[in-house]
């Protein structure tokens, strides 16, 4: 089966419950958080930003991998390998 490059550690940002994404291999590092919106959207990606209010929120994913996968994909991106 294959596994995630990222785990999710429950905490709670924001003021909201949910999951900070985290790296597999150094759990010291963070990608971003993401939450479970009872509303139209299940699941919420947030980018972090170091200044109080001013993260970004990203609805619409039908799980939390996939939210997770966004961020750590934002983060990490990989290269083509096409020539400009």
């Amino acid at each position: 089966m294959f596994e995630l490059p990222i785990v999710f550690a429950r905490c709670i940002k924001y003021d909201l419950r949910g999951y900070d994404v985290r790296d597999r291999k150094d759990p010291r590092v963070s990608y971003g958080f993401v939450w479970n919106h009872r509303g139209a959207s299940k699941w919420v990606a947030t980018y972090p930003d170091t200044r109080p209010g001013h993260e970004r929120h990203i609805p619409g994913f039908a799980n939390q991998r996939m939210a997770g996968l966004l961020l750590y994909r934002f983060n990490k991106p990989e290269l083509t390998g096409r020539s400009e």
